[in-house]
């Protein structure tokens, strides 16, 4: 992988445009979300309270204070719903009066097509199947709500995805996976493409199921899918437990972003 400040600093922004493209990409399929382009901050609302789907991310060259912006997009956008704020510039979330335990990082990990390490043939024996009906999306909600630990959010995150229908799925940008085995939904993820740059998004693999291997399959099915999508480059978020499964794809971390939930 170029390794040069030019390609990581591309690397980065097209990290931080693919998110918000994939948060905006539900305002296209769904009426309940809408977008709002705040002074210094891209927001996205989902009609109802949840901070994953309610997101706001702040601009890396805004000069506007974070904590001016979160303000006004509780107080105009969310209306005192939970959302979370994303920020891609150190010190524009640690800079607001919180406890710093509060904020999460997040490495920004990226791979070049040519760099992907493919999976064994061997480990390849789920069936993944492109979401293009109801049933599909309802299953990935079952599967990323199972990684809430059946809270409240859980409960918010699997009501989005199982209120879609096929006119949503046929508007929707983000391309989603699903995973069977033995007809029962376990692994997801997604993807969504801007000019050569995918980022991947939603590998998760249902609670029960995991340190099966699941993840690293259904993982390698979306990069396939999206380099046959003409993706040439690869960006993604990962907590450092989860940066294993992503450094043997032949992913690096070259940055940090960071959130924090607002409720």
């Amino acid at each position: 992988m170029a390794n040069t400040s030019s390609f990581i600093e591309d690397a980065i922004t097209a990290n931080r445009t693919n998110f918000i493209l994939k948060a905006k990409a539900w305002a296209e399929a769904d009426p309940l979300f809408s977008v709002v382009q705040l002074d210094g901050a891209t927001a996205v609302f989902s009609g109802s309270s949840t901070d994953t789907f309610n997101i706001l991310a702040l601009a890396p060259g805004s000069t506007r204070p974070a904590f001016d912006i979160i303000e006004e997009a509780r107080d105009s956008v969310f209306t005192n719903n939970r959302f979370a704020v994303w920020s891609w510039k150190d010190g524009q979330l640690q800079s607001l009066p919180v406890d710093k335990s509060a904020i999460d990082e997040h490495l920004i990990m990226t791979c070049e097509h040519d760099d992907l390490t493919a999976p064994s043939a061997a480990q390849e024996k789920l069936a993944i199947t492109p979401a293009n009906e109801p049933q599909h999306l309802m299953d990935i909600g079952a599967v990323l709500g199972s990684t809430f630990g059946g809270n409240e959010e859980a409960f918010m995150v699997q009501s989005v995805f199982a209120g879609q229908e096929q006119a949503a799925i046929e508007a929707l940008k983000t391309k989603y996976f699903i995973a069977y085995d033995g007809g029962k939904p376990v692994a997801c993820g997604s993807y969504i493409i801007e000019g050569s740059y995918a980022g991947v998004y939603d590998i998760a693999v249902l609670a029960e199921r995991r340190k099966e291997g699941l993840g690293g399959q259904m993982f390698g099915a979306v990069l396939k899918a999206a380099a046959q999508d003409g993706a040439m480059t690869f960006t993604l978020h990962a907590s450092p437990d989860g940066e294993g499964i992503y450094d043997r794809a032949g992913f690096q971390t070259i940055g940090f972003c960071w959130s924090l939930d607002i409720s």
